[in-house]
């Protein structure tokens, strides 16, 4: 397309169109990169009466960055997904998460599936959090990370490493 020819590339691109991305799971990704996820937050602040607390641990007004991993419930789900995020001295926030995937030592293929989990993480924790707001159904932790494990599972399966790949998210 001759729109975005020229146009500069943002310094999270990789993070988000990277070898195995899932369209879907993009999307929402990039979407959250430009904040333009519509949080309890980003609604009040258009005028739009909503009731602010995170729809996961009912404690704390949702942020986007509360959603993206300060919540107590999002973080465990990182951390089971991602175990090496549990190291971090303090809760990491959406960004924060993709440059240390980003800036660990292992082969492409590795940082790319990493990637494909923490865009279907975001795009599973956007869909929980309506679910519980627009749908009345509280899915658990295990069934979140269930999906994602699944979802992640379904798009590697035709990769060459899909075994080794398999292995890290078991």
């Amino acid at each position: 397309m001759q729109f975005f020819e020229g146009a500069e590339k943002v310094s999270w691109y990789n993070f988000v169109w990277h070898k195995h991305y899932a369209i879907r799971f993009s999307i929402f990704t990039w979407i959250a990169f430009k904040n333009g996820l519509k949080t309890a937050q980003a609604l009040a602040a258009r005028g739009i009466p909503v009731v602010t607390l995170c729809a996961f641990c009912k404690t704390q007004n949702e942020t986007q960055n509360h959603l993206f991993f300060e919540c107590d419930f999002t973080f465990s789900i990182l951390k089971c997904l991602l175990p090496r995020m549990s190291s971090m001295l303090l809760r990491p926030n959406l960004w924060q998460v993709f440059c240390e995937i980003g800036e660990q030592e292992t082969d492409k293929i590795l940082t790319s599936y990493m990637y494909l989990t923490m865009s279907a993480m975001v795009y599973f924790l956007w869909k929980a959090r309506n679910d519980r707001l627009f749908g009345n159904t509280n899915e658990s932790i295990e069934t979140i990370i269930f999906k994602i494990k699944r979802a992640v599972g379904f798009k590697t399966s035709r990769t060459k490493c899909f075994q080794q790949l398999q292995n890290m998210l078991t």
